[in-house]
């Protein structure tokens, strides 16, 4: 595992030869938008621990993980044991309001709320195509404007280029495999948990707006406590 950032964990980062924390330098990237600016500096620190990790291992598989999201201590047995397929995407996971200590919702669209979603083989990572879209900060036409918030799935005519790995347009990663020619398979089990309400984190900006009423009754429908197995599982504080 490696953890890009500006500043070191308050933790002693060699407790574990898997773990290296990779400091890095640069600045913010500017932009207008400060959500994008955020978006742009991950984008920049996963390409920096992507170079590390391919110069210190020899990876089968790379997922990207928002600091703040948890993935389950199943998931990489799992790969181990029954990985193959050249993607996985992560529909299926947990929804926890950053403090709570009793409650966490789960859901079937985690790949509609969470970046911290997708599973690929390395040597898809490095492949480029139209990926880049007004997510990443790329000025589209109308045309492709009306398009991209019509259709949250497919990819958007005008998009700029990039690779695989470094994009942020989580809802696309099925057609972005498609484009290169491969088909994503799914994690069949509640593999991630995203974190909301941490005011830490870029997507806290996003988190904007009064739900409805039909919102607030789906999310106390899918709400649970939180049980032992799941605090173990992911390590929930």
């Amino acid at each position: 595992m490696v953890v890009a950032g500006h500043e070191p964990p308050d933790f002693d980062v060699g407790f574990d030869s898997r773990f290296c924390f990779l400091s890095v330098h640069h600045a913010i990237p500017p932009h207008e938008d400060f959500v994008v600016s955020r978006r742009l500096d991950k984008l920049a620190k996963i390409a920096a621990a992507w170079k590390h990790a391919k110069s210190r291992w020899n990876p089968y598989y790379v997922m990207k993980l928002d600091a703040d999201d948890l993935i389950s201590s199943r998931l990489v047995q799992w790969l181990e044991e029954r990985g193959g397929e050249p993607g996985y995407l992560i529909k299926h996971g947990w929804v926890w309001p950053s403090g709570s200590r009793y409650l966490v919702q789960y859901t079937e669209y985690l790949d509609r709320v969470c970046a911290s979603c997708l599973i690929m083989r390395s040597d898809l990572a490095d492949q480029q195509g139209p990926f880049l879209t007004g997510v990443e900060g790329v000025r589209l036409d109308q045309v492709s404007l009306s398009f991209a918030a019509s259709d949250h799935y497919s990819l958007v005519p005008g998009s700029g280029m990039t690779t695989l790995l470094l994009n942020d347009s989580h809802q696309r990663y099925a057609a972005q495999f498609a484009y290169l020619g491969h088909k994503l398979g799914s994690v069949p089990f509640k593999a991630v948990v995203y974190r909301t309400r941490n005011p830490e984190s870029s997507s806290a900006a996003l988190e904007t707006g009064r739900p409805t009423l039909r919102m607030i009754l789906g999310t106390i429908r899918r709400m649970k406590f939180i049980p032992k197995t799941l605090r173990r599982e992911f390590a929930l504080g």
